[in-house]
């Protein structure tokens, strides 16, 4: 019997279209995955963008997106914290949380992937880590001293990602949640002892732990299909797998769907693949999926909520804590 668990989706709002259509657009993938009864949404922050990512303030695209939904929480995943004035970031959220009936989930992050934004932002980036605890300590004192039960309430509702044994105790000792994220290489290695070193050392009586993986998943007809379907997108993660000594030489399209963890294919074949994943059910109290490749339209990711929602999580056992059909 698998655990219970609330389901999610992640976006990197990729620029599919002019930024004012892309945003309507995002507001339609948020409206159709409460529908179907998503528990979360999660907006990823991107800095500087080039148009991969149009996301610099997650907050002001969520705090649209409250006004369009009724039930499905509204997360950032993740909020580079160390870019952030603490102080300014906890009364925003907690403004969002008010207006939107307390449906915030605050992801935060170092800010790792993010390397080429440190110099704007005047930040040294190899003291990323020790900034986000500073500012951590900052934005949780605030949220927990504040006189507004809004802000109270997001205390208990902060996550963090990070890639090291370090963070995932950091996360458990604040008792955040903690934030497993998608490019990875294997996930029995990279991914699982970080889970358990965060469900170990989890010791707040009051509180469950609350551990968010994330997953790409893209249904298809087919594996075939699917590949076809990504191959243009994924092109240019052979480079980084290459910079990241994962991989050499000429790499295709299943390489690297294969080194990033990508399920694919039809329902049954997703059904399958995650079924033998290593770090994932045993383990999450959030599934969170990707959805979207850089060339995605909007109606292909509805489409794939649909199929993620209605036909391969309820294998798993899922059930919306809601009713948003």
């Amino acid at each position: 019997m698998m655990n219970p668990f609330k389901l999610g989706f992640l976006t990197h709002v990729s620029a599919d279209a002019e930024p004012k259509t892309t945003y309507k657009n995002l507001i339609s993938l948020f409206v159709a995955a409460e529908k179907l009864g998503y528990e979360s949404g999660w907006i990823a922050q991107h800095h500087l963008s080039r148009g991969t990512g149009l996301s610099p303030s997650p907050l002001l695209l969520l705090s649209a997106i409250a006004a369009h939904t009724q039930h499905i929480h509204l997360a950032t995943g993740i909020t580079v914290l160390p870019f952030e004035d603490p102080i300014r970031l906890g009364e925003d959220a907690t403004v969002l949380n008010s207006l939107s009936d307390k449906r915030v989930q605050l992801g935060l992050g170092s800010g790792g992937a993010n390397i080429v934004s440190f110099p704007a932002f005047n930040v040294e980036y190899e003291k990323r880590s020790d900034i986000f605890v500073s500012k951590l300590n900052v934005l949780q004192n605030q949220f927990k001293n504040s006189p507004l039960a809004d802000a109270q309430d997001l205390r208990k509702k902060l996550w963090h990602s990070h890639s090291t044994l370090e963070g995932a105790v950091l996360a458990a000792h604040q008792g955040n949640g903690f934030l497993l994220g998608t490019a990875v290489h294997n996930p029995a290695t990279v991914q699982k002892p970080l889970a358990e070193t965060y469900l170990n050392t989890w010791d707040n009586i009051d509180e469950k732990p609350r551990l968010g993986i994330i997953r790409a998943v893209f249904p298809a007809t087919d594996r075939q299909t699917a590949q076809r379907e990504l191959a243009a997108d994924l092109k240019p993660f052979g480079e980084w797998l290459k910079r990241e000594k994962l991989a050499a030489g000429e790499v295709s399209t299943t390489d690297i769907i294969d080194k990033l963890n990508v399920h694919h294919g039809s329902v049954d074949d997703i059904t399958s693949s995650l079924q033998k994943d290593p770090c994932l059910f045993g383990y999450l109290t959030d599934f969170i999926v990707v959805v979207q490749s850089a060339s995605s339209t909007i109606d292909d990711a509805i489409r794939r909520l649909e199929i993620i929602a209605n036909e391969i999580v309820s294998n798993f056992g899922w059930k919306s804590l809601y009713s948003g059909q």
